[in-house]
């Protein structure tokens, strides 16, 4: 082969791979604003469970697309949007005292379902607050003991940053729990008072 034949052979892989790099980045996107609508409805006592799994069809139609590329795979917007749905799943499955599916079940990384989970604990905090207003403890006592069963789980993990960048993540989870802790505290205060 010609250098310049050459050339066209790798400018023709390569152009496959930024097509698959521009699907990736669309379809996480198009996952990442299902995730937020489900999240939403969620939060509203609207659940879709069929958003829910037109999700989990959309990521594996996401991974299958990208399978040909490992970069893409794991990387950022695959990872993403895997990170995403976990904390959608964590969070509907937690606020249903349902049993958490693991990442194996959910078909993505283990990083993805540990940032999930930790993300999943701010959403249930939201939940915890609007029971509180509403005047239900018994029911925003029961979401922080969720919470609290999640975060601890959270904190037991001890892996590099390059590996799995929780050690934020896990911060914010602490002091999410210390700012539920004083609100349920204070609202089990007010109640006896």
């Amino acid at each position: 082969m010609q250098l310049h034949e050459l050339m066209s052979e790798a400018e023709q892989a390569l152009a496959a791979e930024e097509e698959a790099t521009n699907l990736a980045f669309n379809l996480s996107r198009k996952i990442i604003r299902k995730t937020k609508t489900a999240i939403h409805g969620i939060h509203a006592g609207q659940r879709d469970p069929e958003l829910i799994d037109s999700i989990s069809s959309d990521l594996a139609g996401l991974v299958e697309a990208v399978a040909g590329y490992p970069k893409l795979v794991y990387g950022a917007d695959v990872e993403s949007a895997m990170m995403e749905f976990a904390e959608t799943v964590i969070y509907d499955y937690a606020l249903r005292g349902e049993e958490i599916p693991s990442y194996r079940v959910l078909e993505i990384t283990p990083a993805a379902w540990v940032l999930g989970l930790a993300d999943s604990i701010g959403e249930l905090r939201r939940d915890m607050l609007d029971r509180l207003m509403k005047g239900n403890l018994p029911e925003a006592t029961r979401i922080f003991s969720k919470m609290e069963e999640l975060c601890d789980v959270l904190m037991t993990l001890d892996i590099k940053d390059s590996v799995v960048p929780v050690r934020r993540k896990q911060d914010i989870a602490r002091g999410i729990m210390d700012r539920s802790r004083t609100d349920i505290t204070t609202a089990s205060m007010m109640k006896t008072a």
